[in-house]
């Protein structure tokens, strides 16, 4: 299930400028994700309706926050990092969404995430718990953006699964394998292991390009 955090309403009258501003939004996740007490797997929508602006430091201390905390769960030796205070990304298996982005905030997100090349789910459409329609921010090398269209219109499909079914393409069970590894390590699609294998699931419905 989701876990929403309004910005807006945690924030008041303030701006969501600078990391001390972030770190208040974020602080009962922070506290959640230190004592485990999150779900594993948990999507984590930051949702930005009526924020007008945002810069670097609050998206470092938010959605990057979330982004790098999932994906150092992936590393081999994620159980041996140690971090120093409690609003220091860890190694924690959740997953970043942003909704509600005004034209203006998009961009300033685009701007933030794109140089890093890390890719944030921007939901367009949320119908209760079901992400249906996604936007890629911060952008994806055309090999993982025809991957992760493939995964999203073949949900809970594993690498072998996929060789078989598109075995026109002269992509390996490896490499299926490694593709899907790196989107589950950019936080763009969750697995769960059956057997000696993983079965991958999008954690959109729809992606959009633009």
């Amino acid at each position: 299930m989701p876990v929403q955090i309004n910005v807006k309403e945690h924030l008041g009258d303030r701006p969501a400028l600078g990391g001390t501003a972030g770190e208040d939004v974020m602080l009962s996740l922070y506290q959640s994700v230190a004592n485990s007490k999150l779900p594993y797997g948990s999507l984590i929508v930051l949702n930005f309706d009526g924020i007008e602006h945002v810069n670097g430091s609050f998206i470092k201390a938010t959605a990057l926050w979330v982004f790098i905390s999932g994906q150092l769960s992936t590393h081999k030796h994620a159980d041996e990092f140690s971090p120093k205070a409690e609003s220091d990304p860890r190694p924690y298996d959740i997953f970043p969404c942003v909704i509600g982005l005004s034209p203006e905030v998009q961009k300033e997100f685009q701007e933030f995430l794109k140089p890093r090349r890390v890719p944030v789910l921007f939901g367009k459409k949320l119908t209760g718990n079901v992400l249906e329609e996604s936007i890629v921010l911060g952008g994806l090398d055309p090999m993982l953006r025809n991957t992760l269209t493939t995964i999203t219109q073949n949900p809970g499909a594993t690498a072998p699964e996929l060789h078989r079914t598109f075995s026109n393409q002269d992509v390996t069970v490896t490499a299926w394998n490694n593709r899907l590894n790196d989107l589950h390590a950019l936080r763009l699609v969750q697995r769960v292991r059956v057997g000696r294998v993983w079965k991958y699931q999008s954690l959109t419905g729809k992606i959009i390009w633009e």
